[in-house]
């Protein structure tokens, strides 16, 4: 056999050996994975939230944090004061650095509210950043603000204790936490973020995701006003004046049948 030969079948061997292993080998599992479902959520023309369920294995005598986040923008606030007695809006204030939507559980309550931890309310105010006509002192009550705004559109949830530990067996535990997104999501991709503690002390983080998507008639609406926004603005207003005169004209004969 000459050299060039033996060359040529020592590379080959070099190759198709990963390969041959990996098929006689066993199948190995992924402790330490986090599985989402659903992956893909779709927003319909009836679309009420959707219910989600997360899991991930957990080393015995752990606890766990849990994060799901959506991408962060710019949003607008208007601050409102009282002025003799009337509420006006007197300033706006442009929010960076905060994601659209922030939901955190824990499998011990205590983990969401005490410690420098990369997670909760007191990241997110370090994180974000409120451009307007404030003074220092007002960042702290400009976020109090945001963050309930934000809780009330259920975009914004904390659940201490709700992230669920289940024992397999001994040597096999589970975090899992269900719970209902909210009807307000936007589409986009939402990350998942879990955090493994042992006597308070962060020993690993995992990651996953999960898409939102748009169909039917609210996909055609959100197309239409990205893409032709003055005639999709013409539309909304055409279609309020016919819902307002539609509502008229009902109430009107309501009122004369009673005459």
């Amino acid at each position: 056999m000459s050299r060039d030969s033996i060359s040529y079948h020592f590379v080959l061997l070099v190759l198709i050996t990963p390969y041959i292993l990996a098929m006689t080998s066993p199948a190995a599992t992924d402790d330490s994975a986090v599985t989402v479902q659903p992956q893909v959520i779709t927003i319909s023309s009836f679309f009420s939230g959707a219910q989600m369920n997360i899991t991930s294995e957990l080393p015995p005598g752990c606890q766990a944090v849990l994060s799901v986040s959506g991408k962060k923008i710019e949003e607008e606030m208007m601050r409102k004061s009282r002025h003799w007695d009337l509420w006006m809006n007197t300033g706006e204030i442009d929010i960076y650095n905060a994601p659209i939507l922030y939901l955190a559980f824990s499998t011990d309550p205590v983990l969401l509210t005490v410690g420098n931890y990369p997670w909760g309310y007191n990241a997110l105010e370090k994180q974000a950043q409120f451009v307007g006509r404030l003074k220092p002192i007002e960042d702290a009550t400009i976020f109090k603000e945001f963050i309930q705004l934000k809780e009330r559109d259920k975009l914004y949830q904390l659940f201490p204790g709700e992230l669920k530990i289940k024992q397999l067996s001994p040597s096999r535990w589970q975090t899992q936490a269900d719970f209902h997104l909210p009807s307000r999501i936007k589409p986009g991709s939402y990350q998942v973020a879990l955090w493994v503690l042992k006597d308070g002390v962060v020993l690993e983080r995992r990651t996953a995701s999960f898409e939102v998507k748009m169909e039917g008639v609210p996909a055609i609406i959100n197309a239409m006003a990205k893409k032709h926004g003055v005639s999709y603005g013409f539309l909304a207003v055409g279609l309020a004046m016919a819902v307002g005169m539609l509502t008229g004209m009902l109430f009107h004969r309501k009122c004369s049948g009673r005459d």
